[in-house]
């Protein structure tokens, strides 16, 4: 059983990477005339050398071994780059707080699908979670707006689109985690979705000039190394915790990236986006609490 000084620690150390991975926004703002499949590339090998030093230093190499199911692990790095590109796209059209609050209607699109490809029961307490979900982006869409300016100015509602996606496609990574959790540990699984999701980038890194790279090399390294950081402190720190505890201390996570786009960046707040952000993380949570025990997944996030 876990001392209450083991379990406070694992609850800041939970607590810790949320509020560190709520820093993407500033890296992404600081990185200059780069496409977002270069600024991914330069992420995930960064971030993938320093999860292999961690292996290494720790001893646990051994988790990297190869066995059944293969073949989803190379689902898993597509879907996570699916993931990545939108996400970061989103982050670029429409802000971090829109795109973070977007990412996290991935737990209601597990909750409805998971039943359907998983064979897990189905749980009738759902169409609660989804009904918020769906309030809280019309409330952060302010479909009024959008289309009033549509002519002018589309970049939100690509964001938009680009941010729904980027849930679908990280509610889709969760149930592929999932169904692979008992061949392969979360840390094994980071590691080979990390490794395929970089292959399919590379055409991305390759066409970039060399010295744009060079020019933000200093950023693009904190910001892989920093990220990674923030999904080690998160693996773990939840395995000393319950998953419902992990469900609910995750959700700072969106909130610290609304934190620091409105702090640092100076992003506008609106009063709807408010709303939106508690419809959808008390959507987040309720999808998360009625799949206790199941784990959880955040330090996937691209």
């Amino acid at each position: 059983m876990l001392t209450r000084a083991g379990s406070f620690k694992s609850q800041s150390e939970v607590i810790g990477g949320s509020i560190i991975y709520g820093t993407l926004g500033i890296f992404l703002d600081r990185i200059q005339d780069m496409s977002v499949g270069s600024i991914l590339f330069c992420r995930l090998f960064f971030g993938l050398c320093m999860l292999f030093l961690y292996l290494f230093l720790s001893g646990g190499l051994e988790e990297l071994h190869l066995g059944r199911n293969r073949k989803y692990l190379l689902l898993l790095g597509f879907l996570n780059t699916v993931t990545g590109l939108c996400f970061f796209s989103a982050i670029r059209y429409s802000g971090i707080s829109i795109a973070i609050l977007l990412l996290y209607t991935a737990p209601v699109y597990v909750s409805l699908l998971a039943p359907t490809i998983l064979g897990e029961k189905r749980n009738g307490k759902s169409l609660l979670p989804l009904a918020l979900a769906v309030a809280g982006v019309l409330l952060i869409a302010r479909p009024g707006e959008v289309l009033s300016n549509f002519g002018a100015d589309s970049s939100f509602f690509k964001g938009l689109l680009f941010g729904m996606l980027s849930g679908l496609s990280f509610g889709a990574v969760i149930i592929t985690v999932r169904y692979l959790k008992d061949d392969y540990s979360g840390m094994a699984q980071t590691f080979w979705l990390t490794g395929v999701s970089l292959l399919l980038v590379l055409p991305s890194i390759a066409s970039t000039p060399f010295p744009l790279v060079l020019e933000n090399l200093q950023t693009l390294v904190l910001f892989g190394v920093t990220i990674t950081l923030a999904a080690l402190l998160y693996l773990k720190g939840i395995a000393g915790i319950s998953a419902q505890t992990g469900s609910i201390l995750a959700l700072i996570e969106p909130v610290s990236g609304i934190f620091f786009d409105v702090t640092v960046l100076k992003s506008p707040l609106y009063i709807s986006t408010v709303i939106g952000c508690c419809f959808i993380l008390t959507a987040a949570y309720l999808a998360g609490r009625s799949r206790e025990g199941e784990g959880n997944l955040e330090e996937l996030l691209p």
